[in-house]
């Protein structure tokens, strides 16, 4: 039985639009038409207009994308797996920005010390749990300075350098959006007012980072279950319309 875009439109609250638009970006299966060239949706169809709606609000559409793509070639381990990631990267976000916590605790002020071994880019970013890329993306875009050996010219850290990077890093977790994006210019802009001394306000601050982040893991969880919905019904063959 096909069904009128405006009746899944409707139902869903969007426009026949955003339905031709995510049916263009592949987010659901091919769409066969009339003779008079109208489309037929089904309730396969509806089934992953459901599944993507229930996800937007803890992925962005290029990962929705690749998961129900997955899906639809039979791949549901892979779109389970990719899930899967997600969630360890958020869990390694946590870790970190525990470190932060635990480092501002301390109440020490980070130095360097003259003849104290320096740490490389891949030590630093084992110790601070971020990625090479994400450090290299920092210093590119003027956040933070690296030494230089006057040997070779590679990168070197010291204590300072901890510190910075796990302020960046938490302070990313506060601008970034529910489409996991951040901006440069934001993060500049709260890392040169970021007060170490005023305790009460970043307290405040890690409180608010540990909500979003106590948010997030729950909008993926709700994700996580509407693409176990969907898969369950792709595995049987039976899609019920999800529209009463």
């Amino acid at each position: 039985m096909s069904i009128r875009p405006i009746d899944i439109a409707r139902k869903l609250g969007l426009s026949t639009t955003s339905l031709r638009v995510y049916e263009e970006m592949g987010l659901v299966p091919p769409v066969s038409r009339t003779p008079h060239g109208y489309r037929r949706y089904t309730n396969e169809h509806i089934a992953y207009f459901i599944c993507f709606r229930r996800m937007i609000p803890a992925f962005d559409t290029t990962f929705i994308k690749n998961v129900l793509q997955d899906v639809q070639k039979g791949q549901i381990d892979c779109a389970y797996w990719r899930i899967t990631r997600a969630q360890a990267r958020l869990w390694n976000e946590r870790q970190t920005a525990q470190k932060f916590s635990e480092r501002i605790s301390q109440k020490s002020e980070p130095s360097f010390t003259f003849g104290k071994k320096l740490m490389n880019i891949k030590e630093i970013s084992q110790k601070t749990d971020i990625p090479v890329t994400t450090i290299r993306h920092w210093e590119k875009a003027g956040l933070i300075s690296p030494h230089r050996d006057k040997n070779n010219g590679y990168r070197l850290y010291d204590d300072k350098h901890i510190q910075q990077l796990l302020t960046l890093f938490v302070i990313k977790l506060s601008v970034r959006d529910n489409r996991q994006k951040h901006f440069i210019g934001k993060i500049k802009e709260a890392y040169a007012g970021f007060e170490y001394e005023d305790g009460a306000k970043i307290q405040k601050f890690m409180d608010d980072i540990n909500q979003r982040l106590d948010t997030m893991n729950r909008l993926q969880i709700e994700a996580l279950l509407a693409l176990q919905h969907l898969c369950q019904q792709v595995q049987s063959g039976l899609f019920n319309d999800g529209l009463d």
